[in-house]
């Protein structure tokens, strides 16, 4: 009997796209099991976070606490508050307490 060569490559394909699912899968278990600890969410600012990560914990928009800071979308990397406040030439404890004030508007 004659082997079909199509076989093995078949074979990596539904091999590789077995693993792509199993990475995207547990990806996604770890996401949602982060976001579930009560642990982060409705954090305090903290100059280590990005808006991002603010954005999140607080259920807010993606996007929102940018623009209430007068601040627009950049690409690349996101910012950290401590690098907000330093390009904004402030002190970060201000910032804290702007973000702080823009979350509970927000929510309002």
């Amino acid at each position: 009997m004659r082997r079909n060569p199509a076989r093995p490559i078949l074979i990596a394909i539904i091999a590789l796209a077995l693993a792509a699912a199993v990475f995207v899968g547990v990806r996604t278990v770890r996401h949602a099991l982060y976001w579930a600890d009560p642990a982060h969410r409705n954090v305090t600012p903290e100059g280590w976070m990005t808006l991002g990560y603010l954005e999140r914990s607080h259920q807010l928009p993606h996007h929102s606490l940018g623009p209430a800071l007068g601040l627009s979308p950049q690409p690349g990397e996101p910012l950290s508050l401590e690098e907000i406040a330093a390009t904004r030439n402030e002190p970060l404890a201000q910032l804290l307490a702007e973000v702080g004030a823009v979350i509970e508007a927000e929510k309002r």
